[in-house]
């Protein structure tokens, strides 16, 4: 057992945090355990240097415990909100983009490179519209693949230009 941080290590909790033995385990004893933030700290860090794992180990495990999932989700709608009204590119008279052939080729230049708000800013829209387009997009190429035919800028174009649910619709039937 590692040197003792000022009596912290003789501590029931902390011994039953430091028998863990993956970290999956050691999220739910840590959890269960309700340790204080600074002291939580300095177990985790002990418990990594005797397993052998990494923080990034321990993280991975922590995203898929059900308690720190639903922390996650508390005020997630809040945080959208707030993103999209931040990243809203759209003139205040609010012109509705018409994606012609021409936007639509420079969206595809873009796309791979550039996140949603960033192509919102270049089109002067919102993050709905870009994401609009990113799912007809992934339809079209999902289409040409049932084809067989090759997914291409020239190949997608006309995909681009119908609408979502009918997309959609042929790839459901």
């Amino acid at each position: 057992m590692p040197a003792d941080k000022g009596g912290l290590l003789s501590s029931k909790a902390a011994k039953k945090v430091l028998s863990a033995k993956n970290p999956s385990e050691y999220i739910a004893i840590t959890v269960a355990t309700k340790l204080p933030r600074g002291e939580r700290g300095v177990i985790t860090k002990l418990w990594l240097e005797k397993t052998g794992y990494t923080i990034e180990d321990v993280m991975y495990a922590r995203n898929r415990h059900p308690f720190w999932k639903s922390k996650k989700k508390e005020g997630a709608k809040i945080r959208q909100e707030k993103r999209l009204e931040e990243h809203n590119y759209q003139p205040k008279n609010y012109e509705r983009i018409v994606w012609d052939k021409e936007k639509l080729k420079k969206f595809l230049d873009m796309n791979e490179s550039l996140t949603d708000f960033e192509l919102a800013k270049k089109f002067k829209t919102s993050i709905p519209s870009i994401n609009h387009i990113r799912r007809k997009l992934k339809y079209s190429k999902i289409l040409l693949e049932q084809d067989g035919k090759k997914v291409s800028k020239v190949s997608v174009l006309p995909l681009l230009m119908r609408a979502e649910k009918s997309l959609k619709s042929e790839i459901s039937s």
